[in-house]
């Protein structure tokens, strides 16, 4: 008997592995942000009119840098979620994202996306330092998105910061599910981004 069992054993195995085989393997579902882009450029949005600004490229903090999205369950647990997920990088999607977005609304002449080659004064860099999903028990469930903006001008002697802000929302949700999450963002980064414009066309800056 102890010379079968390990034949049996490893028979059951190969039975096993054959059933598993052709099954399909669990994909994750993926989402883009998009944040909805204003109707025209906005009202006062000409500070820098006469300039065009490259997006530099968005750092995310470590902690939300993965594709997977991130929910918070209570006052020190994030939970990652591998079967739901943006659809690129958010480092990348994010700095296109904004650099659309901005490139609509001004204050800028245009903004050009993140890895153009063109030579610009301005460089607009950003840090995502938020990007979760609220779902802490007995709370409305909100997407938390907070961004460090820092307009740097790289014709100066020495690259010269020339505005810096940190700008945050929590867009409350109807439900607490990765799409209604995913939308809560795109509404929360349009907020930012026209925050954003107030705040660099009241600077006053040329």
């Amino acid at each position: 008997m102890s010379h079968r069992n390990p034949v049996l054993a490893l028979g059951l195995g190969l039975l096993l592995a054959a059933c598993s085989i052709g099954k399909p393997i669990p994909q994750a579902t993926t989402y883009v942000v998009e944040a909805p882009p204003p109707a025209a450029r906005l009202s006062g949005a000409g500070a820098y009119r006469s300039e065009i600004a490259r997006m530099g490229n968005v750092r995310v903090a470590a902690a939300f840098s993965g594709n997977s999205l991130v929910y918070r369950r209570d006052d020190v647990t994030y939970q990652s979620d591998p079967y739901e997920a943006f659809i690129a990088d958010p480092s990348a999607m994010l700095g296109n994202q904004i650099a659309a977005w901005l490139d609509r609304a001004g204050p800028f002449k245009a903004v050009v996306q993140p890895g153009n080659a063109q030579t610009t004064r301005y460089v607009l860099e950003a840090t995502v330092t938020e990007l979760y999903g609220d779902f802490r028990p007995g709370r409305a469930p909100a997407a938390v998105l907070a961004i460090q903006f820092a307009l740097v001008d790289a014709t100066a002697i020495r690259t010269t910061t020339v505005f810096e802000r940190t700008i945050s929302r929590r867009a409350t949700l109807d439900k607490a599910t990765p799409d209604a999450l995913v939308r809560g963002y795109g509404s929360a980064l349009s907020g930012i981004l026209s925050e954003l414009v107030g705040d660099l066309s009241g600077a006053g800056l040329r």
